[in-house]
């Protein structure tokens, strides 16, 4: 049961407000500051009705004092003062609300109820921000390679402005932590993150999820059910997975991001939010467009800041860092005693493609400090099936001659260099067939030492 303290210096004052809440909550009295500060270090207290005027210790001075020992614990100021002056200087100094005497019994049941809902749900989203954190810690956004460190710039210019963002990547990139370092960057880190995994809701409750519903709206609705735009308040409101969103639900979103207000389902009352929008897709969403999938509208109202994040088969230098970041995140909790990986393990994470990109290698880490947690390396044989038929056996020397090293360069040279002569050396046109980028086959040429000249010399031949 929630607990109810209520500080006034007047005998009826206190008796009445008792006799009010005695049936809902359980009630502790002060009739001044001291008594209140007695009680409030003696029991957990949930919300304070405190009397603005009391002599010695006044309220407003009082409030300032639960603020710094207590600054989640919501107080409600009350006083038999009509003017507006105590009220601005209760407001400015952290009160939850105001109410004057004589109060009606009605209102100040329901501000009271309003005040403890709203520190339950700021209590349950900051646990879920501390359980979110574990999972997308935005510290394993790691790595130094060009297309990923352009992704991370962006994220942070991205956070200075209120401006929609639209965040690109194939599923397991990393969209999410990039959503959540624009929060925790921008001047919102204080407020509400708050995430809508699209797919994971049904189009029946999409609506009542995003905009909450009233009592009555439906069957079953017994009680108002506040929606995720009602969660974030002035926050961050993250859309994983957008294009998932069926159309007559764009279209609902697409008026909260020009008019900034909404309705509650049942409801009449237009609500207003201040909520940042930051989306993400694992899909060309331009292409969701021409096949009348996705809106155009929304699809220009969400990507005004554009954010690509790209698949790990695409920034290879970074995976030996991202792989000793997850060892170094599971070590401890999994209680292993595995320092690295072998020089072979890693030459095979390198050359594999990840088609399940960063998550993939998370869990694969995880399960691999779980299962081998004894050993002093991560060595091949402990690696799974998928990794099994790239053994470099079409690149590797069966007669014992040459490194694991040398394999993976002579296949990838290989490669490079069949995609080169099918395009007749046009370094874009072998990008392509190699499904890279035109920059990441011009690192690895050079690496390889591949003179593109060669290829067109051989062409004009």
């Amino acid at each position: 049961m929630k607990h109810i303290l209520i500080v006034d210096d007047e005998f009826g004052a206190r008796a009445s407000l008792k006799e009010i809440f005695r049936d809902s909550y359980r009630v502790s009295l002060a009739e001044n500051a001291p008594e209140a500060l007695a009680v409030l270090s003696s029991c957990p207290i949930d919300l304070i009705l405190l009397d603005y005027l009391m002599p010695g210790t006044d309220g407003v001075t009082l409030l300032k004092q639960v603020q710094v020992t207590y600054p989640d614990l919501p107080v409600i100021m009350v006083s038999a003062s009509t003017s507006v002056r105590p009220v601005v200087e209760a407001i400015q100094c952290g009160a939850y609300d105001y109410v004057t005497k004589p109060y009606d019994v009605d209102e100040i049941r329901h501000l009271a109820a309003r005040a403890l809902e709203n520190r339950s749900l700021q209590q349950k989203l900051e646990l879920l921000e501390d359980e979110l954190s574990e999972h997308f810690p935005v510290r394993a956004l790691v790595g130094e390679s060009q297309p990923f460190q352009r992704a991370i710039e962006d994220a942070r210019k991205a956070a200075d402005s209120d401006s929609t963002v639209l965040i690109m990547g194939e599923s397991g990139t990393g969209k999410e932590l990039i959503a959540r370092l624009v929060h925790k960057l921008s001047p919102r880190k204080d407020e509400p993150f708050v995430a809508v995994n699209c797919p994971a809701l049904p189009e029946t409750l999409l609506e009542s999820e995003l905009f909450g519903y009233e009592k009555g709206a439906f069957t079953h609705a017994e009680k108002r059910k506040l929606g995720r735009f009602d969660l974030a308040a002035s926050g961050t409101l993250f859309f994983d997975e957008i294009s998932e969103m069926n159309v007559a639900i764009q279209a609902k979103l697409l008026r909260v991001l020009q008019e900034r207000e909404f309705m509650r389902v049942g409801g009449t009352t237009i609500v207003r939010t201040d909520a940042r929008i930051v989306t993400a897709t694992n899909r060309n969403l331009r292409d969701e467009v021409r096949q009348g999938r996705f809106r155009e509208d929304l699809f220009y109202r969400i990507g005004v800041i554009p954010i690509t994040l790209p698949p790990l088969r695409e920034r290879r230098e970074d995976i030996p860092m991202l792989a000793r970041f997850f060892l170094r995140y599971f070590k401890q909790s999994i209680n292993a005693d595995v320092e690295d990986f072998s020089e072979e393990t890693m030459q095979l994470f390198r050359a594999y493609d990840w088609p399940g990109n960063i998550r993939e290698m998370r869990n694969l880490i995880e399960r691999l400090l779980v299962l081998h947690r004894d050993a002093r390396h991560v060595r091949p044989e402990f690696l799974p099936d998928e990794f099994s038929g790239m053994r470099l056996s079409r690149a590797l020397p069966l007669d014992g001659r040459g490194s694991l090293d040398e394999a993976v360069n002579n296949y990838e040279r290989e490669l490079v260099m069949k995609a080169l002569e099918a395009s007749n050396g046009v370094q874009t046109k072998a990008a392509k067939l190699l499904r890279t980028t035109r920059r990441i086959l011009k690192y690895r040429m050079d690496k390889l030492n591949i003179r593109p000249d060669a290829f067109k010399d051989s062409r004009s031949n």
